[in-house]
């Protein structure tokens, strides 16, 4: 489903390219480390009239020599930037953005480039898209949870005033370029936090990963290029293992879904009380792990082994293990019941469609819905039980 090919070509062989198959949708992922000059030669190659730069102001003041100077000796460039956060995702913001993309004098032979991690890149996906109905998109995650998560899928959304994700659409980039580099100077904190998708796709999709995944979590080095490239190898293989017939991610890639249901409504409680100080998405993610894998022991599927195993890889990613905060279990049973997979399954009262697993990479359901549903009533007792006890293994 994936071909992997590697070239030197005046690089010592580092300049990676896999082509990512995504249903009927392919395009070329380029990676490697140090090699910004080598991406700015491939986006030269794209012949765009301008280019719309869309980021953030921390990107834009770690990362932003790296590429703007190349790509104005380019073609002229419209910078969209403001303060990171989860604030961005918002309608008023892509309207604001659409509009000032075209005041840019945007036309079909722009390229939009989404530069940063999943947020940028979810607005990118979006004002792409619409813009003469498609224009060029193309990736330079800077994240590792854009890198080794948010590219490597076709869904581009943004967030409603009820929950995350809800307004969106389906569009493919033309290339993805990611420098490792750029992703060693990330703050601990959000290098754990694509650990986490990454650690999802062991647990959820490819176990057989599992060992190298400790291996790097008990070595720290969390941020060396090596490191890096492995977890970015791994993570496009477990995710085009579930991708590549499934275009729109609404069968068997929902799998991918895993720790997102209560994961993101922690996540959007948590930013609703603490701001940006709240819980990053892969953190918040990796504690929906841990409430699926004990809603999934409590019915009698899941070894409390495989629920220990889920608690000390998240333990080790640092990620929390209870509610943070002043968060209750309402809070997130409220944003839970809008989660933006219902429709899914037949609906039934107080309940809502839900990945779970039977055992590591396990999943119930079946193989091309692997949704089950599970009582709000089941989620609230996985929280408490959380809150009260904290870690099995502990």
């Amino acid at each position: 489903m994936v071909s992997v090919s590697e070239a030197a070509t005046g690089m010592g062989g580092n300049w990676h390219v896999r082509k990512v198959r995504i249903g009927e949708v392919e395009f070329p992922y380029h990676y490697g480390v140090d090699c910004t000059d080598r991406i700015l030669g491939e986006l030269a190659d794209l012949g765009a009239d301008r280019f719309i730069v869309v980021t953030d102001d921390t990107v834009l003041a770690l990362h932003g020599e790296r590429i703007l100077p190349g790509l104005r000796a380019l073609a002229p460039v419209e910078v969209l930037s403001q303060q990171p956060g989860e604030h961005m995702k918002s309608l008023s913001q892509l309207s604001d953005y659409v509009e000032r993309a075209l005041g840019a004098h945007a036309t079909r032979s722009t390229v939009v480039i989404a530069f940063g991690g999943g947020v940028p890149g979810n607005l990118a996906g979006l004002l792409s898209a619409l813009i003469f109905r498609g224009v060029r998109l193309v990736h330079i995650p800077t994240t590792t949870v854009a890198a080794m998560d948010s590219v490597l899928s076709l869904k581009q959304a943004i967030n409603s005033s009820l929950g995350k994700n809800h307004i969106g659409t389906y569009y493919s980039p033309e290339a993805v370029y990611t420098d490792i580099r750029m992703l060693t100077t990330l703050p601990e904190r959000e290098l754990r936090s694509g650990l986490c998708e990454a650690a999802k796709n062991c647990l959820a999709i490819a176990p057989d990963a599992l060992p190298g995944l400790r291996k790097v979590l008990a070595n720290g080095g969390l941020n060396t290029p090596d490191s890096l490239l492995w977890l970015l190898d791994e993570s496009i293989r477990a995710k085009t293992m579930v991708t590549a017939q499934d275009t729109r991610e609404q069968r068997a890639a929902l799998v991918l879904e895993y720790g997102h249901t209560t994961g993101h409504a922690v996540e959007l409680a948590d930013q609703r009380l603490r701001g940006s100080e709240g819980l990053s998405h892969g953190e918040a993610i990796a504690f929906g792990m841990i409430v699926a894998a004990r809603i999934s022991h409590a019915r009698g599927w899941m070894s409390r082994e495989c629920v220990i195993q889920h608690e000390e890889i998240v333990a080790a990613l640092g990620a929390p293990q209870r509610l943070p905060g002043k968060m209750t279990v309402d809070d997130v049973l409220s944003v839970v019941r809008d989660d933006n997979k219902r429709g899914y399954l037949p609906a039934e009262p107080d309940s809502i469609p839900y990945v779970l697993l039977k055992g590591l990479g396990d999943l119930a359901g079946t193989e091309n819905l692997p949704l089950v549903q599970v009582k709000l009533a089941e989620i609230r007792d996985a929280l408490e039980g959380l809150n009260r006890d904290n870690a099995w293994g502990s």
